[in-house]
Parts: structure tokens; sequence; C-alpha cells
């Protein structure tokens, strides 16, 4: 008698956006590193290790897996327009902006995940958003900072 459970489980489904916005990450720094291959490791890991030590830690804390995909997903757009601004020759030392602003994406990480846990359970949409948002306001202000002492 065949079964009637699904081909494909639904439990791992619902990482498929998580495991996505994780792989648009890691394909932007790979492509980015990619043209000066003899540093082909020095420049993934500094367009990535930021990036994924905030997701370790925040992995640490077991977040729903749409919290996750929303911190993953700013971490990512971050990181693809950091690649168009830093393509154009205005400023040679703008990768420095994108480590320094990793501060604020840490610090919207940590409140996205307090807001998650405490007025977003069971609700994945508004976690997601909560992470997309908490990261991005983050990076945000950080960049901010970083134009405003400059001046």
């Amino acid at each position: 008698m065949p079964s009637s459970s699904p081909a494909v489980p639904a439990a791992p489904l619902k990482y498929l956006p998580a495991i996505a916005a994780l792989l648009w990450g890691l394909s932007l720094a790979a492509g980015r590193a990619l043209p000066q291959w003899d540093y082909f490791l020095e420049n993934f890991a500094a367009y990535w290790l930021p990036q994924g030590l905030i997701l370790g830690l925040l992995l640490a804390t077991r977040p729903a897996p749409a919290l996750f995909t929303g911190v993953a997903l700013a971490l990512a757009a971050h990181l693809q327009l950091f690649c168009l601004w830093i393509t154009s020759p205005i400023d040679s030392m703008g990768w420095l902006f994108y480590l320094f602003d990793f501060p604020g994406a840490l610090i919207g990480a940590a409140i996205a995940r307090f807001l998650a846990a405490h007025r977003a359970a069971g609700k994945p949409l508004v976690s997601g958003l909560l992470g997309f948002g908490g990261v991005a306001l983050g990076l945000l202000l950080n960049f901010q900072l970083v134009l405003f002492s400059q001046h």
C-alpha cells in the first residue's frame, strides 16, 4: 500500500528561503573575490566573514527560519549594494564603510531576535520583516554615523 506522505517532507521546505538568502550572500562574496584569484580566500573572508559571524551568532540562539531569512536577506542586500558602489571609481576606500557597518547590523539582529521572540512568536511574516528591518535599520544608522564622523 502506498504511503500518503508527500515525496518531499514539509520541514526542509520551510528552510528553503533561508538557504536561498544564505546562498545569495555567499555567491556575491565569491563573485567579488574571484577576479583576484591569488587572494581569493582573503577577499572572500573579508566580504563574507562579517555576515557569517552575525548569522552564526543568530543561529546560536535558535531563531525561527523566517527571522534568519530576513537577517540573511538584509545582509546579502547590503553586500549587493556595496558591490554596486565599490565598482564605481568614486571611492577606493569604500570597503572600510562595509566593515564599519557591521556593529549596527549586529545590534539590529539582536534587537530583532529579542522582538521576534517576545512579540512575533508563531508569526513568520512578522519575524522575517523584523529580521530584515532590524538589520537594515542598524546598517543605515551605522552608515550615517560613519558618514557624519568624517565631517
